[in-house]
């Protein structure tokens, strides 16, 4: 085996390893339930513990068809996103042989009409319905994905507005549905907790994310074009669209109130502070993230060549790792703030920034192709416990109201952050680690502002 095949093969071991430690951990925990359950029956019960009991067990039932519904879903839509991903680069620059600058402009475009629709998609979902969004979301996305069939640059430009379009969807609509049914179905009384799904999200994320960037390898090598993981991209979305429109019940923002409209607008122009901070982080740190998935390749290509390997990278594989890496990363978020509770999530999600600030910029001192790999693996582990704490720092401070509608406000920052970089992008290693340098020093700033404005 080779260095990234290793790598990925260490990865599923470690994270393997930590599935059954949690696997175990929740059957102990079921068990010491039971036992709980068996001892409380012997006792004497008063009225209020025996309503409590009662009013107990349909919740339960109610988590776990909660935890279907939602996660089947989940997976598929992302397993859709998680197949383009190691391709969409190199399917624009090696396949069709676009220049970079072209390049840069097609990945600009996504990021700016996900700017544009954040304005009012949100919004749009909280008053149409957030079920009928995450069904539009579905078609959308498969639109896109049969743009790349096509070498017309027009039609691959509409592809892109399509795909930035998309992505706001994903990231407002399936989450504010989400929380708002899990409150609606009062199962905060359950087991089930909300940190607890925000880390189980980005755990199975992860995990198919790994099998995406597998079967998309074997896809491009079966079909010899990169073509073939958008297509089995519109496979995945099908599906999820079936189960939303038969399983999903809606669930609306409370549009019609126009004051709590009003006062939610206030909250995120920074009279609440936390919504500010949020917004901040999330445009640093996702902005830098979105960087990353631009320049992670030609990064990597680039120390392949300085250490004279002339053979072509395994962009699936090495997705795979990174993958892995997240879902290690989501793995650790549940271990430090369900299990162990070492830290709050304000100092997990500090420490986090912090830390990929560190990842991004040694990359610019260490040019081998080997460290270059495990700092962006290092990024990508914070990446992984990211996303769950700041899904459930918004999880706190929004309201189900206009969940949607702030979710998708608070693209707006990251997604020009992300236009002006790309806009700017040229050719060669330079401009890159200047791309780096500012990310870190951005990501460095945004810890500071977390630590002293974000609350428990």
């Amino acid at each position: 085996m080779d260095f990234y095949q290793i790598n990925l093969v260490a990865f599923v071991l470690l994270n393997g390893s930590m599935v059954y430690r949690q696997y175990r951990q929740d059957k102990r925990a079921e068990l010491s339930e039971k036992i709980q359950e068996l001892d409380a029956e012997n006792d004497t019960e008063s009225d209020q513990e025996h309503v409590a009991k009662v009013d107990r067990a349909p919740a339960m039932s109610s988590a776990k068809q909660f935890a279907n519904i939602f996660f089947s879903v989940y997976v598929l839509v992302w397993g859709a996103d998680w197949l383009q991903g190691p391709f969409i680069y190199t399917l624009y620059k090696d396949e069709k042989n676009l220049p970079e600058e072209i390049v840069a402009r097609l990945f600009t475009t996504g990021f700016l009409a996900g700017a544009v629709s954040a304005l009012f998609v949100g919004s749009l979902a909280d008053k149409l319905g957030r079920k009928n969004a995450c069904l539009a979301y579905c078609a959308i996305t498969s639109l896109s994905c049969l743009s790349v069939l096509s070498d017309n640059i027009s039609v691959l430009f509409a592809g892109r507005a399509l795909g930035g379009l998309g992505t706001t969807l994903m990231y407002t609509v399936f989450e504010a549905w989400m929380v708002t049914e899990y409150n609606q179905r009062g199962l905060e009384r359950t087991s089930l907790k909300l940190s607890t799904i925000f880390g189980r999200m980005i755990t199975l994320s992860s995990v198919v994310a790994v099998l995406a960037g597998l079967v998309g390898q074997v896809l491009v090598s079966w079909t010899g074009t990169k073509c073939a993981p958008f297509v089995a991209s519109i496979g995945c979305l099908a599906p999820a669209s079936l189960i939303i429109s038969r399983k999903w019940s809606e669930n609306f923002g409370d549009s019609g109130a126009p004051k709590e409209k009003k006062d939610s607008l206030k909250l995120l122009l920074g009279v609440d502070k936390q919504i500010l901070t949020l917004g901040l982080t999330s445009c640093c740190f996702e902005g830098s993230m979105y960087l990353f998935i631009f320049f992670w390749s030609p990064a990597l290509k680039s120390s392949h060549l300085l250490a004279h390997h002339h053979s072509a990278l395994p962009f699936g594989i090495i997705f795979a790792s990174f993958m892995g890496a997240m879902m290690l990363g989501s793995m650790l978020f549940t271990k430090i703030l369900t299990d162990k509770r070492w830290m709050t999530s304000r100092e997990l999600l500090q420490a986090v920034v912090t830390l990929a600030s560190g990842s991004l910029l040694f990359t610019i001192f260490f040019r081998s192709e080997y460290v270059t790999f495990w700092l962006f693996c290092l990024f990508e582990a914070c990446v992984g416990m990211y996303f769950p704490a700041m899904g459930y720092q918004k999880g706190k401070v929004v309201a189900d109201g206009e969940r949607a509608h702030i979710y998708g406000l608070l693209r707006i920052p990251f997604n020009i952050f992300v236009v002006v970089a790309l806009s700017l992008t040229k050719e060669g290693d330079a401009y890159r680690e200047v791309i780096f340098m500012i990310c870190s020093g951005l990501l460095l700033i945004v810890s500071a502002v977390v630590g002293v404005f974000l609350h428990d």
